[in-house]
């Protein structure tokens, strides 16, 4: 089935237009007739710049602000948490955008004038996922476009109806200069603090076609100057022909997107709808979720593939202060953006974020010693390329410490998937000194006796003060907090373990790991979001970060406690029942709890709440606004609903709705280096087929049935159902 999103009329808003990308340079294309507008973004124009961002008071004031939490006094604690905890100077989300923290930034907007067009008739506007092309075409004008990896050019090549085109480049606070054939654009960020940035637009005509090369750069990884560099890209793409230049760009990205098919059943009525009409058809149309999944993988590849890991909006953004200044937050949604990569086939794509994270391990030390007077290294809620790893904003849901243990499960999974022991040696000394710090910040909760986090929070959540009645946050040992550094002690010492190094420290961490709070049900037979059974403040809270046991990690299973993912279930029908997964990366999450508890019913109605009601005209998630993880935790669901590793076998189908009665799948990937097509009818798996990348034993749960197998390297088995 073509991966195709298509329209008939140009893009009204921002929302309508079409995603292009190489992970350097992004654009939105809207299509326009007589004018045409290419929003442009390069993934490092960000305002902002480095600048010391430490608290020294909060160390002092750790052991008052511990006793009041433990004492009870948790209004008290937050207040001095408020005063010590957030980062020097910073207490507000304006001050965060005006100052040093930045924002991601639009590249400015290029417009393509067309007078004299002869006709605007049969207008179509598409966006080829397989190949990576947008295009739109109208009267005798045709346009195609799409971004080179080779030359890191945007390419626009416009043929048919080619009269009267002329060029207008527009963005704030920059210098502008055209001469015959090339206009390039420069900027310095921040008053000269900040970043130096340039974009070069080259424009050749011929008798057959009027095509434009657009590239940008700036200084943040680069020594060469921005201006020259980006000139240099748009020279070379234009001196090689445009069909070699298309071809070998529809070969590279097709080569990714190809890995992995999935269709469910025959075309149906809707399926030759425009894709904007058929979002409010999403219970009936079940061609749409083939679509939507590839989007998913489709918009990871258009923005993970440069130095800088996919912020909150990929690398789209038509911003120069951005909702949430587009940076990362890696309190889920960072992380969210990667869990599709590995199951998917595109593996590859989470380098940016390997790397990333162990720049902000670098970073990370700092506020470790001066803010916690600790070890090793801690990063918390929000984060920029320049390496802000303090608490920031404010402590009630900025203080969340830990974010950057939670990045370190990606380490963790990418070498289940590939077991490749070079990556895990390079890495061990970041999950080693995300440990070193929480041994040295984790205290004894008098009560209980468990080593807890304190003070702490349930990202972004509150409870009630059974004292004061008011909301709170912060508190000690919040469930999150205890399954995160679950993994994180046993991921280290299983490392260690492979590695061959660090027996002591590996001992060290699994005894503490074993002092940390156990899972806990509550009064309402829910899984207990904090140490002791509070009150929410917001019963249909937007976070669920307590199931994270259940998803992304492994430690709740169907399979091995039962009792705890029924009080998941009970968890989720609350959150559900008092309006929760109102925003789109939330209703991803919750698809992928519920593929997890292999409820295919719940999830199916779930993804077809999240395509309905946070899903907007172009298929991007809509937090409100526009925000990516919704996207890629939607396409990581639907791969949960299909394949499942986590449980040490491999359940196949394991949350399909009955409406999903027949279809097929190749290329997806399960823990250990294996692939699997499979194809099913009347909800039965009639072929499978496996390739063993790596060799070595699995089990697979096929229709019922638990079958073991032994697979040497390269081998493929193909399993004929009984």
């Amino acid at each position: 089935m073509n991966n195709i999103l298509w329209y008939q009329s140009p893009a009204e808003n921002w929302n309508e237009a079409l995603p292009i990308g190489n992970g350097k340079l992004g654009a939105m294309i809207f299509g326009g007739t007589e004018c045409e507008r290419l929003q442009l973004n390069e993934e490092t124009l960000w305002s902002g710049y480095y600048e010391y961002s430490e608290n020294p008071e909060l160390a002092k004031h750790l052991p008052e602000i511990r006793q009041l939490i433990f004492d009870g006094n948790y209004q008290k604690a937050q207040e001095l948490c408020v005063q010590y905890m957030v980062c020097s100077g910073k207490g507000s989300h304006s001050t965060f955008q005006d100052g040093h923290y930045g924002s991601y930034q639009t590249a400015g907007d290029l417009y393509i004038f067309q007078n004299g067009m002869k006709s605007t008739t049969n207008y179509r506007r598409e966006l080829d996922l397989t190949n990576g092309v947008a295009s739109c075409e109208f009267g005798a004008c045709r346009r195609e476009y799409f971004v080179s990896e080779s030359c890191n050019t945007i390419i626009c090549r416009i043929t048919g109806d080619i009269q009267g085109i002329s060029l207008q480049y527009q963005r704030e606070d920059c210098t502008v200069e055209v001469q015959e054939g090339l206009l390039t654009a420069t900027g310095v960020q921040c008053g000269g603090k900040g970043l130096t940035w340039a974009v070069a637009i080259k424009s050749v005509s011929t008798q057959e076609a009027f095509t434009i090369y657009i590239s940008a750069a700036t200084s943040m990884f680069s020594p060469e100057n921005p201006l020259e560099q980006s000139k240099k890209a748009v020279e070379q793409a234009a001196k090689i022909d445009y069909d070699e230049l298309f071809k070998e760009h529809c070969r590279t990205f097709s080569s990714y997107m190809n890995r992995v098919s999935f269709q469910l059943g025959e075309p149906n009525s809707y399926s030759s709808l425009p894709t904007n009409e058929r979002l409010s058809h999403a219970q009936e149309d079940h061609t749409l979720f083939p679509l939507y999944f590839q989007f998913g993988r489709y918009l990871l590849l258009s923005s993970s593939r440069g130095m800088l890991p996919a912020n909150l909006q990929g690398i789209w953004c038509k911003n120069y202060i951005a909702s949430w200044n587009c940076d990362y937050h890696i309190n889920i949604n960072t992380q969210m953006n990667y869990w599709p990569a590995e199951v998917t086939n595109l593996s590859e794509l989470c380098s940016p974020f390997f790397q990333y994270i162990k720049f902000l391990s670098q970073q990370g030390a700092e506020t470790a010693r001066d803010t916690y007077a600790a070890q090793g290294w801690v990063a918390h809620t929000i984060t920029n390329p320049w390496g802000f790893t303090a608490p920031g904003e404010h402590p009630s849901w900025g203080s969340f410490m830990c974010a950057g243990a939670w990045c370190c499960r990606h380490i963790w999974e990418h070498y289940l998937y590939t077991k490749d022991l070079a990556f895990l040696k390079e890495y061990y000394p970041v999950l080693k000194g995300a440990c070193e710090f929480f041994m040295d910040f984790l205290v004894r909760e008098p009560k209980t006796g468990y080593l807890v986090t304190c003070p702490s929070n349930s990202p972004e959540n509150t409870f009630i003060d059974p004292n004061s009645g008011k909301p709170v946050a912060m508190s000690a040992g919040p469930t999150m907090d205890n399954a995160i550094l679950y993994d994180l002690f046993s991921m280290t010492a299983k490392s260690a373990q492979i590695l061959g190094i660090d027996q002591e420290f590996s001992a060290k961490a699994l005894e503490i790991r074993e002092q940390l709070p156990p899972f806990q049900i509550g009064k309402y037979g829910q899984l207990m979001e904090w140490l002791y059974d509070f009150e929410e403040a917001e019963p249909g809270h937007r976070h669920i970060s307590h199931l994270y046991a259940l998803h992304p990690s492994d430690r709740i299973t169907l399979s091995k406690t039962p009792e705890l993912a029924q009080a998941c279930k009970v968890t989720l029908e609350r959150r559900l029942a008092n309006g929760g997964g109102h925003t789109g990366w939330s209703r991803a999450w919750i698809i992928n709890f519920y593929a997890r508890l292999c409820d295919g019913e719940a999830a199916g109605e779930n993804l077809c709440a999240l395509l309905e009601k946070s899903t907007l005209p172009n298929l991007f998630d809509n937090h409100p606004p526009f925000q990516i993880d919704g996207n890629f935790g939607g396409t990581a669901g639907i791969a949960e609903m299909l394949l499942q590793s986590h449980e040490g076998f491999v359940r196949l189908l394991p949350a399909i709705p009955k409406s999903w009665q027949e279809g097929h799948f190749e290329g997806l990937v399960a823990r250990g280096g294996f692939v699997f097509d499979v194809e099913w009818k009347k909800g039965q798996i009639t072929a499978c087929q496996i390739h063993s990348r790596l060799g070595g034993d699995i089990e697979v749960l096929l229709n019922g049935k638990l079958m073991h197998l032994s697979t040497t390297a390269g081998q493929s088995i193909s399993i004929v159902p009984e």
